[in-house]
């Protein structure tokens, strides 16, 4: 086990990074955000974007690697209603609430346990945080196998409340340098969700077929883009064809993604995934050794429910009930 300080934040707070080791794979991660900072499956390169300093996660503005809650994706007019009742939230992204805005990836985790290739971290969230009502509970364990990262997920409202939790680890198979455009991707979905100007869902949910969403077949990710279209923000209807049983929970294969003699296949018990090609990465801070941020520089496929999910009155718990999810990013050599 390796557990070491990874520096202090600017208002002095100290910050651990813990490594996780099977075989020959690694992967690292902080207690600040429940942060993946790196993963290097069978020690061959890291394919998870991160940074050297803490500093640059205090300054970093693409959540990397971060636990994302109460409620991830966006959330209209920064605002829903809950039993008669507006909730206010911060509108930091064009008007809306973009994973529950300041959400958990500024707050120092607890490490409740570390055994090497495990390790569980939880936060307590308080009622009005973010404007979200209840307190909540989150626990995510991150457990590393020679081939797979495996991250399940808790959650406990003391009130009712929206629960919605993803990790936005961004992926380039080849390390990181040059974009993405041409990996080989396959999301088994069938629709796809349709959103307007400011990536709000239309309530739409077209078929995929004749659309650069057709990703039932592998298809180099950069295959569609052009001028009338910079690449995937958008939410996919998962339709697994397999499945696979991780630490007794059965998944489904929602995706898989190959590049760099690297397959990863992404398996889920949520109903959609965000394909995000880093459509508006840049500018600072630099990627681990000195490497800038790039536009389509890497990939992030988070597990989710649809968008906007408590404008349509889902995805609310009532007090002690109990949100679980597990997903998996699985690595095969090819």
């Amino acid at each position: 086990m390796k557990t070491e300080i990874f520096g202090k934040l600017s208002d002095g707070r100290q910050v651990k990074l813990y490594t996780l080791k099977c075989g020959e794979s690694s992967a690292t991660i902080t207690d600040y955000g429940a942060t993946i900072t790196s993963f290097r499956p069978f020690g061959i390169r890291d394919i998870i974007g991160g940074y050297d300093e803490l500093s640059s996660y205090e300054q970093d503005n693409s959540n990397q690697g971060a636990t994302i809650g109460r409620v991830a994706n966006r959330i209209a007019g920064a605002e829903f209603t809950m039993d008669g009742a507006i909730y206010m939230l911060p509108a930091n992204n064009n008007g809306n609430c973009l994973h529950g805005g300041v959400g958990f990836k500024r707050k120092i985790w607890d490490v409740l346990e570390y055994d090497g290739a495990s390790i569980l971290l939880s936060c307590f969230s308080p009622d009005g945080d973010d404007g979200f009502p209840s307190d909540l509970l989150t626990k995510v364990r991150y457990t590393l196998r020679e081939d797979a990262l495996i991250i399940s997920y808790e959650a406990i409202p003391g009130g009712k409340t929206p629960i919605a939790l993803t990790n936005h680890s961004y992926f380039n198979l080849n390390g990181f340098g040059g974009d993405v455009k041409d990996h080989i991707i396959t999301i088994f979905a069938d629709r796809y969700t349709e959103v307007d100007e400011t990536l709000i869902p239309t309530g739409v949910r077209p078929s995929v077929e004749g659309t650069p969403f057709d990703l039932r077949s592998p298809k180099r990710i950069g295959a569609d883009f052009c001028d009338d279209f910079s690449g995937y923000d958008h939410n996919f209807f998962l339709s697994p064809k397999e499945y696979e049983e991780f630490l007794g929970v059965k998944l489904g294969l929602g995706a898989t993604v190959e590049s760099g003699g690297l397959r990863m296949s992404f398996y889920t018990d949520q109903p959609g995934v965000q394909l995000y090609t880093a459509n508006f990465l840049g500018g600072e801070p630099d990627f681990r050794g000195g490497v800038k941020r790039i536009k389509h520089g890497a990939f992030c496929l988070e597990a989710q429910t649809e968008p906007n999910a408590t404008k349509r009155g889902e995805c609310f718990y009532e007090a002690g009930e109990i949100y679980t999810q597990t997903t998996v990013y699985k690595i095969e050599k090819i």
